[in-house]
């Protein structure tokens, strides 16, 4: 990690740091106050994570997906990015700032103590669609965070009767706003995780010759991408609502972590470590 990028990462931790105590200050006090230091803090870090991102990319030569530190402050920058587009035109949600900026500090402190070494590109990453995959699939990531931050708050408000909860909950819309919210974070996050599998399947058919490897990863991107698509299937033709299909989203957001980090850790000899693929693709 050169001085620029270590500056740089330590800064939009602060920060990330900072808001999300900012974001539950607000929530527990409502304090408008808080609210606006915990938005300008989290927008401060992710222009610094970007900076980030990019004194990684000048010190390495290429974009920084090859580790899980890289990876990790991508989803990062991400994850608020995604956050802060939706607190620009609904100013509630600034409050899933709880969860998706603290989610952000959460996954670069997991990455940083990991390792923050800087390895070359194996060939097979050298493809026109590993920007494409990556993106769409990080992106997928911040959608689905965001879209549990509102599940979570549609479970606390209803342990209270409507009209009944305590003062700070008022902030909140009602539960059908919190759920509708959900879903369509879901969705976004459903449709850039289509483009995630078809990129990754155009990219898979130019190095091995074939659209579908049941490489891990692979799978258990599919089978997370199958069970978001059962959650919107049971909410939008068969009317599922309420607590049951908040909590099927809560376990659709189990798969993805699984999918994007488990499956690596539990079986390092995935083809998505690309250590062993020498075939450079176009």
């Amino acid at each position: 990690m050169s001085q620029p990028e270590m500056y740089f990462f330590w800064i939009t931790v602060s920060c990330y740091v900072a808001a999300s105590f900012s974001y539950l200050y607000r929530f527990l006090s409502g304090s408008a106050k808080a609210d606006k230091v915990g938005t300008w803090l989290a927008a401060t870090g992710a222009a610094v994570n970007f900076l980030a991102l990019t004194a990684r990319t000048v010190a390495t030569g290429h974009l920084p997906v090859r580790t899980l530190y890289e990876l990790n402050i991508v989803v990062a920058f991400l994850a608020v990015v995604v956050f802060l587009l939706a607190r620009r035109y609904f100013p509630w949600v600034s409050l899933l700032g709880i969860i998706s900026v603290s989610f952000a500090f959460l996954v670069m402190g997991w990455g940083y103590a990991d390792s923050t070494e800087a390895l070359p590109l194996t060939p097979a990453y050298k493809s026109r669609w590993l920007a494409v995959h990556v993106l769409f699939a990080l992106t997928s990531t911040g959608c689905y965070v965001l879209g549990a931050a509102a599940g979570i708050f549609y479970l606390l408000k209803g342990r209270f009767v409507p009209g009944a909860e305590p003062e700070r909950y008022h902030m909140l819309p009602d539960k059908e706003t919190l759920e509708e919210s959900g879903v369509k974070f879901i969705l976004l996050g459903f449709i850039a995780g289509t483009i995630m599998i078809i990129s990754g399947s155009i990219w898979a058919k130019l190095l091995w010759g074939k659209y579908w490897g049941w490489d891990p990863v692979e799978t258990w991107s599919l089978v997370s991408w199958l069970i978001y698509g059962i959650f919107l299937h049971l909410r939008f033709t068969r009317g599922w609502k309420g607590s049951k299909l908040v909590w099927l989203g809560l376990g659709c957001l189990v798969t993805n972590i699984i999918s994007f980090w488990a499956v690596g850790l539990v079986t390092p000899d995935t083809y998505h470590t690309l250590d062993q693929i020498t075939r450079p693709i176009e």
